[in-house]
């Protein structure tokens, strides 16, 4: 049988079994087919396929990404990693991030209506906390609340990690809402929860769980759109029990970070921190740590600001996704 025929044979054969099921659960990694793994190189180029990226609402105004940004692609940091200590970054450090690598964006963000971007919230992680930061306008609700809420507005949706299970009603809605153009970003324990339920044969949870808080992080590739305004090298701040990352579609998913200290965690020897895939006409971004500053912090402190830029590189990748989605602007 020909490769790409066996695959789309066990891609809706998962998507079946999940369809039996009457909600969306942890996952069994274990059950899993064994994935051919292959290594990664650190800021190489990769291939990355040409997909047409069609806005959920074509009434929607769009906002311009590109503008005369200070700093378009990734800013090149070295230097002993792992060893710097919390610090700072009140709302002004974001507004600043935000303003030079999106200039143009920056001015008529508080404009955009907040149907547009959408947050799902949960207990472990708090990623609306750094869209209002960042002066975004979006719209928040439990998991149990998007049963009967309408996505047609929205471009951009964000799912915090956390405890709590969304209906299969809710995994539906959000498959399709990416099917028709829209951008999707989750977090830490949604890969299992959530990912790999919706989107079988693309990435899953590798049944692993990270042993320290801090890592190192090194981007991988080149991608104008997510690593602008970012750094090469920087910590990855994350809680203990992340679910690591493994990739089962190698062809379209695109690691966009990796840590050779997570790699010594990871069955796999990957490491890998942070992934983008596209599915129809829109995306799916995962990180393995949360979107918001730190879940133990307080305050405006950040466990990991990274050289130069002042924020997390994992906020800096994370809020360039969802100026993307907010902008229309292919990965």
């Amino acid at each position: 049988m020909p490769p790409l025929k066996h695959a789309a044979i066990l891609s809706c054969l998962q998507l079946l079994a999940f369809t039996l099921s009457p909600s969306i659960a942890l996952a069994q990694p274990g059950k899993l087919e064994e994935p051919q793994f292959y290594p990664l190189t650190p800021v190489a180029d990769q291939t990355k396929p040409e997909q047409p990226t069609v806005a959920p609402n074509q009434a929607n105004i769009r906002l311009p990404l590109q503008g005369n940004a200070k700093f378009d692609g990734p800013i090149e940091t070295s230097g002993t990693l792992l060893t710097g200590r919390a610090g700072s970054a009140p709302g002004r450090i974001y507004k600043a991030w935000l303003e030079e690598a999106h200039p143009q964006f920056a001015l008529g963000a508080n404009a955009i209506a907040d149907d547009r971007l959408v947050v799902i919230t949960d207990r472990y992680d708090q990623a609306e906390r750094t869209l209002k930061t960042l002066g975004l306008p979006y719209k928040s609700m439990e998991k149990r609340e998007l049963d009967s809420y309408d996505l047609s507005n929205a471009q951009v949706l964000v799912i915090d990690c956390g405890p709590k299970n969304l209906s299969y009603a809710a995994g539906m809605k959000i498959r399709e809402f990416v099917t028709r153009g829209g951008y999707l970003i989750t977090t830490d324990w949604m890969l299992d929860r959530l990912d790999q339920k919706i989107f079988p044969g693309y990435i899953a949870w590798s049944g692993a769980m990270n042993t320290q808080r801090m890592y190192d992080a090194t981007i991988v590739g080149k991608d104008p759109v997510l690593f602008r305004h970012a750094v090469t090298r920087a910590n990855w701040k994350m809680d203990i029990h992340c679910h690591l990352i493994r990739v089962i579609n190698k062809d379209l998913v695109r690691v966009l970070a990796v840590s050779p200290t997570l790699a010594k965690d990871d069955p796999d020897g990957q490491g890998i921190l942070a992934v983008v895939f596209p599915f129809e006409k829109g995306y799916v971004m995962h990180m393995t740590a949360h979107f918001d500053r730190s879940q133990i912090g307080s305050g405006d402190q950040i466990d990991d600001p990274a050289p130069v830029i002042g924020i997390g590189l994992r906020q800096a990748i994370a809020i360039n996704f969802v100026v993307a989605g907010l902008s229309g602007t292919k990965l």
